[in-house]
């Protein structure tokens, strides 16, 4: 999938997609930031998807008085993931970056990830530090106790490494190489949609990181997984989610034993060690595999069910030797 004019890419501009759906309440100060940047060379892609707020007018009226941003609206909402790969479909320029109605990058935030993918040619992607912030827009970084682990490093292994010991996961919103996202577009209906996006990406190639905080990223603490996933039109699922990104090792340019490697190290990592994606994995048992069967998805079924097969089998017998090891702690 290519984004519109792909042959052409324009050198040196940075598209920049905002997929949009009822966003009146942060949308301003999110544009506000984009247009603050000291990089001039950028257009704002907007992709509204039926909202029924203010979001038309406002955008109505930030495109009136800026040629930058183009804004394209649609009368039937499609879902979150088509918006967002629409979006993207807009660009014409060199790189592209995803920009939510409610995140705030710093005025450099531009200019640092271009010159950056400038000095390392080989990097697909740029990705800074994030700040985490709430609805009042507090910094609450060091309250909110998330690990957001830099995808970088020599091999694709080393690079989904970093993803799998994460505990969130925010570098969808990192600056691009436009062409690279052509492969891995478009977005899949799977909760963990974005992970799954990037971590295509760290299988193919570089990736650059500066070590600063010049992203923003606000946080809704009244908002469980399940309301993010129902906005999504998608089903929350770590066991789909952990079946998807085997099948990202599996048709990654790699050799097969790398594929083998790569996928096992993910196995161990993302899914045994984590312990809050554990958690999660076995918080939901086998109700995602029930889901997959009830709805005639019966190659998912049976791929999440042998998974999961294999995750609980190893939680067990991990279990058992701990306590053999130490019976005190297993009581």
């Amino acid at each position: 999938m290519h984004p519109e004019g792909a042959k052409n890419l324009i050198a040196g501009l940075v598209s920049i997609g905002m997929p949009l759906y009822n966003g009146a309440r942060f949308l301003s100060a999110a544009i506000d930031s984009l247009l603050a940047q000291d990089y001039n060379n950028f257009e704002i892609l907007i992709s509204d998807n039926a909202s029924n707020d203010e979001t038309e007018a406002i955008c109505r009226a930030y495109a009136a008085a800026d040629s930058r941003i183009h804004y394209h609206r649609w009368e039937t909402n499609r879902g979150a993931t088509w918006n967002f790969t629409r979006a993207y479909q807009f660009a014409r320029g060199e790189y592209f970056m995803w920009a939510a109605h409610d995140d705030l990058r710093r005025p450099d935030y531009v200019s640092r990830c271009v010159e950056a993918l400038r000095e390392n040619p080989n990097a697909l992607f740029c990705r800074t530090d994030v700040k985490f912030i709430d609805v009042e827009g507090r910094d609450v970084t060091d309250t909110f106790k998330a690990q957001t682990l830099p995808p970088v490093g020599a091999t694709p292994r080393e690079r989904l490494r970093a993803i799998s010991r994460s505990t969130y996961w925010v570098d969808f919103y990192s600056l691009f190489r436009t062409r690279c996202l052509a492969d891995v577009l478009p977005l899949q209906d799977v909760w963990g949609n974005d992970v799954l996006l990037v971590a295509a990406i760290c299988l193919r190639g570089n990736v650059v990181a500066i070590p600063e905080r010049l992203f923003q990223y606000r946080l809704f603490f009244d908002k469980s997984a399940d309301h993010v996933a129902q906005t999504l039109n998608i089903r929350v699922s770590w066991l789909h989610l952990s079946l998807e990104m085997l099948r990202k090792i599996w048709r990654a340019p790699l050799d097969l034993g790398d594929k083998v490697l790569t996928g096992w190290m993910f196995l161990s990592e993302f899914c045994l060690l984590n312990r809050t994606v554990n958690g999660h994995i076995r918080e939901e048992g086998f109700r995602g595999v029930r889901h997959a069967f009830i709805h005639k998805h019966l190659r998912r079924a049976f791929g999440m069910a042998a998974l999961g097969l294999v995750l609980f089998a190893t939680n067990y017998f991990q279990w058992i030797w701990r306590s053999v090891r130490d019976p005190l702690k297993t009581k």
